[in-house]
């Protein structure tokens, strides 16, 4: 989170009228585990001028990058990617 804010402060204000699309990968199986970094990701956009939130996807119960190929949260975030 910080690396994101710290490669963008210097040109943030440039960064206006954008869509965001939150995605989160973790192991443990909970999405209430990920509301803090979530929140974080909203902080930030909030500071920006004209952000729309428009989905949050959490993958889930991935300890290992190829366990998350085949889930729904993949398949969420291709169908978000086809809508941009």
């Amino acid at each position: 989170m910080k690396t994101l804010i710290d490669r963008t402060v210097a040109r943030y204000t440039e960064i206006r009228d954008k869509e965001f699309y939150f995605m989160m990968t973790a192991a443990v199986e909970s999405r209430q585990k990920l509301d803090s970094t979530l929140e974080c990701l909203r902080g930030f956009t909030d500071c920006l001028s004209g952000a729309r939130e428009k989905e949050v996807i959490y993958g889930t119960g991935a300890w290992k990058k190829v366990e998350i190929k085949d889930t729904a949260a993949m398949d969420q975030a291709y169908q978000a990617g086809k809508n941009i």
